[in-house]
């Protein structure tokens, strides 16, 4: 360790006893992915990404530097967490579970999403988070939409509309503690109320979901996961009963969308190839029918002898969601 003073100084020295040094920068892997590589027209220099204008500053001082991404370094060593690191998690995960409810309570017809995700800081803030894990993704209607979600990073309003009843909402979202992030989050009707299409097609998520991390356990990978979901989708496909539930059950099994991801320092860390006791993962798949995304998601610790929800209890059953949102 030197004085960051010294950097150059200290960099030009090594070069010196060692011509062909290797310079390895952190990318954020996936969170600097979402971020947008540069932001601008081709031939323009980056203005967004952090980690791409701090690259292109050290390829600016030192033109024939080879650079090499150290992320996919850092990122296996961050697989497994400390104890320390998950009771900070399970802080993360505790304040944002205030700002999940406070959501969750003042979604209605006739807010925007804007209103939403301002009641969600504020809960965050005042239970102590740091900040915003990502800026809640209050998305309703058809900005629940995989095409649509990181769109909103780069418009200036969030993407916010009007939220609707029939609408559902994608609440999602992740505060800080520390450095250590949240994540989790779960999908709510507008008007309080789910219709029967979307009671089933909620229903059958849920069960896959379940399913999926019921198989989650140290020599377990997120490929058996995928399998437990889709599994349970084949299995009840045909019993299916409304046609919302028919188009989302189809839709899956065609085009299945189970992101699974790690959690720690970085919102989108890479998922272990093989599970081991230690490893906190979000798991966040979702079912598309009638021009919108039904998702589910929580923080999951895998422990010595299977797994654990990391966050603060939330409903799963499209009744007790609806119950949630009445509660005072």
């Amino acid at each position: 360790m030197v004085s960051w003073d010294t950097f150059i100084s200290f960099v030009d020295a090594r070069r010196k006893s060692n011509p062909k040094l290797l310079f390895y920068l952190d990318s954020a892997g996936q969170t600097g992915a979402m971020s947008g590589e540069v932001s601008n027209p081709r031939g323009i220099a980056a203005i967004e990404n952090t980690h791409t204008l701090w690259k292109d500053a050290i390829r600016q001082r030192w033109s024939d530097l080879e650079i090499k991404d150290a992320f996919p370094i850092l990122d296996e060593v961050r697989w497994v967490k400390s104890p320390a690191e998950v009771a900070l998690l399970r802080k993360a995960a505790a304040i944002t579970a205030e700002g999940f409810w406070a959501g969750a309570r003042a979604i209605a017809p006739g807010k925007t999403q804007r209103q939403v995700e301002g009641e969600v800081m504020r809960a965050c803030l005042n239970a102590g988070s740091d900040g915003a894990s990502i800026w809640p993704w209050v998305r309703s209607g058809p900005f629940t939409m995989p095409a649509t979600l990181f769109e909103a990073f780069a418009d200036y309003r969030n993407m916010d509309r009007t939220m609707h009843a029939g609408d559902v909402v994608r609440l999602d979202l992740g505060c800080d503690f520390h450095m250590y992030k949240g994540d989790f989050g779960r999908t709510l009707p507008v008007s309080g109320k789910f219709d029967a299409g979307q009671t089933e097609t909620m229903e059958l998520l849920n069960g896959a979901y379940l399913a999926g991390v019921d198989a989650m356990h140290p020599g377990a990978t997120p490929a058996q996961v995928q399998r437990a979901f889709r599994a349970y989708v084949e299995d009840r496909q045909n019993g299916l009963q409304t046609p919302l539930a028919r188009e989302a059950a189809a839709g899956t099994l065609k085009n299945p969308m189970q992101p699974l991801h790690g959690l720690g320092v970085d919102m989108a860390e890479g998922a272990p190839k093989v599970f081991a006791a230690g490893n906190v993962v979000c798991y966040e798949p979702g079912l598309i029918a009638g021009g919108q995304q039904y998702f589910v998601e929580d923080t999951i610790l895998i422990t010595r002898d299977g797994h654990e929800i990391l966050n603060p209890a939330l409903p799963y059953a499209p009744g007790d969601i609806e119950r949630s949102q009445r509660r005072p």
